[in-house]
């Protein structure tokens, strides 16, 4: 059995936020410490410009977050947790050849937009208002683009 309470879904909703913001972090432990420090700033970059689309996507009705943890208002902590870390990984991986970092970045993008945010609509976790699966594939392809650009800027100061 799921773990399921009297509020149906609430409890496995919690333990999804929950991993999906403190489980991603365990990943950068294999990864050397000079591509965390490398790649860090601008996966934090992209959470903050992540964090600004989730605050317009509240003003601007794109989509309402339904259900949270304690800690976060309308920014889901996969903001903080499996974008973030999901950044640094790819970056590591990826960004050597922008066209390898823009094809991965395209593919995961779309699995976000059309598999987990369907996913999380069904969850009750949030639901799509006043945009679609695809407006959301476009916002985190301009934002993938944004991180690049802003990694390309910080290489000449941290290399």
């Amino acid at each position: 059995m799921l773990l399921i309470d009297e509020k149906g879904d609430y409890m496995f909703n919690q333990y999804l936020l929950w991993t999906l913001l403190i489980a991603p972090w365990f990943l950068l432990i294999p990864l050397p410490k000079e591509a965390v420090k490398r790649y860090m700033p601008a996966s934090i970059f992209g959470a903050l410009v992540l964090s600004i689309v989730f605050q317009m996507a509240d003003a601007l009705n794109w989509w309402k977050v339904k259900e949270n943890i304690f800690i976060f208002s309308n920014t889901t902590p996969f903001v903080y947790g499996l974008f973030l870390v999901g950044t640094l990984i790819i970056m590591y991986f990826t960004y050597h050849k922008a066209i390898l970092f823009f094809i991965t970045n395209l593919l995961v993008d779309s699995f976000l937009a059309f598999g987990v945010s369907t996913w999380f609509e069904y969850l009750g976790i949030y639901e799509l208002q006043e945009i679609s699966s695809i407006h959301v594939l476009l916002i985190t392809t301009i934002v993938a683009v944004l991180i690049y650009l802003f990694q390309k800027w910080l290489d000449p100061i941290l290399k």
